[in-house]
């Protein structure tokens, strides 16, 4: 079911519940659960900024780079370091976003 909602925002990416092909985020707030590693993170900014934040070294996250996305109805294009390529929006509600790689 994809929603319509708006998926800007701080998204954390919950890797055990995604797939090979599927990404599971989380909005950035206190129910992200801890991660051994750190957890990489996917800033969609209005007026289609975007940036990427991954573990460095001791786990603190770092920024990966900076970069934009736009929404063309249910596909996602991101073009961020490390996030780079069209997705398929699954499911996107007000918290959690959905979706996989094309």
């Amino acid at each position: 079911m994809t929603g319509h909602l708006d998926v800007t925002g701080e998204w954390v990416e919950i890797a055990e519940e995604g797939g090979d092909d599927t990404v599971v985020f989380l909005r950035q707030g206190p129910d992200i659960p801890p991660s051994r590693g750190g957890r990489r993170q996917l800033h969609l900014k209005y007026q289609g900024e975007a940036g990427a934040e991954a573990p460095g070294p001791t786990d603190k996250s770092e920024s990966a780079g900076t970069g934009g996305w736009f929404r063309d109805g249910t596909t996602l294009h991101i073009r961020v370091p490390g996030w780079e390529g069209d997705y398929d929006i699954v499911d996107v509600q007000d918290t959690r976003l959905v979706l996989r790689r094309r």
